[in-house]
């Protein structure tokens, strides 16, 4: 089954509790959902970071998809850690404001033709 892979949980602070930023259900058309970095993560300490990104995309696969929400320096690590992961390719999704849903971009970072 595909997975989508949510670089930074997108929150907010309301009355003193975590809330989600975003409805990110329209990307389970995707596959199942998966966080990277959870709300309430630091991002500031990049060795956790990046050692968490790691073992969460260790079979990450032409199979799954990045959703780059959130914190820019997750949204990077997540991107150049899957790319790595899978031969320099990686699929985002890319949420079209005009249709609503998400739309698929690939890259591949290794020269080849995707």
């Amino acid at each position: 089954m595909s997975r989508v892979f949510v670089s930074h949980e997108p929150h907010r602070i309301e009355a003193g509790q975590v809330k989600s930023l975003f409805d990110l259900t329209p990307a389970a058309e995707y596959g199942d959902i998966e966080v990277l970095m959870p709300a309430g993560s630091s991002l500031l300490s990049t060795v956790p970071m990046v050692r968490t990104m790691r073992d969460r995309l260790a079979n990450f696969s032409d199979d799954d998809y990045l959703l780059p929400v959130g914190d820019p320096s997750a949204i990077m690590a997540a991107g150049a850690i899957a790319s790595e992961m899978n031969n320099g390719r990686v699929k985002i999704l890319r949420w079209d404001r005009a249709t609503r849903r998400y739309i698929v971009i690939q890259f591949d970072v290794s020269g080849r033709a995707v």
